[in-house]
């Protein structure tokens, strides 16, 4: 929502054959609770299948950065700048430590930390035409890139 109350437009969806493919979608569909407010706030998100689970992606709006959302026994967030160096990764949120039992659709507290992340991160150039997203490997396998057109 935006300050008068009304429902904030959404990014566009990426643009790449995936979207069309129903894994894919119902990946999407899983994980609309985070991408939905994540896209309020201008990220361009995409989902991919990491390891273990299906991981957001979502590139801050004219940053040279993309935060990392992904889920096994809570939320891990992390914000890589610039997008493309895997050498530099930064924690933002992370709830996979917390006692007691945890509501993975509860995502209040990350968002709040997303929220401050994007209050702090300098703006450099206005969002690409094209995204170049990294595809999730092994730890210590370099990655392999592939484009991402946004619609």
């Amino acid at each position: 929502m935006n300050p008068t109350g009304q429902p904030s437009p959404l990014t566009p969806l990426p643009d790449h054959r995936n979207v069309h493919n129903p894994g894919w979608q119902r990946a999407w569909a899983r994980f609309a609770h985070v991408i939905t407010p994540l896209r309020e706030r201008g990220l361009l998100c995409d989902v991919q299948c990491g390891l273990n689970d299906w991981i957001v992606y979502a590139w801050p709006p004219g940053h040279d950065s993309v935060l990392i959302v992904g889920r096994e026994n809570g939320w891990l967030v992390t914000h890589q700048a610039p997008a493309q160096d895997w050498t530099s990764m930064t924690v933002v949120y992370d709830s996979r430590g917390a006692p007691g039992p945890r509501d993975l659709h509860d995502v209040g507290p990350l968002l709040s930390a997303i929220d401050d992340l994007l209050t702090r991160i300098p703006r450099t150039s206005p969002v690409p035409a094209a995204i170049t997203m990294p595809t999730v490997k092994a730890p210590g396998t370099p990655p392999v890139m592939r484009s991402t057109h946004v619609r």
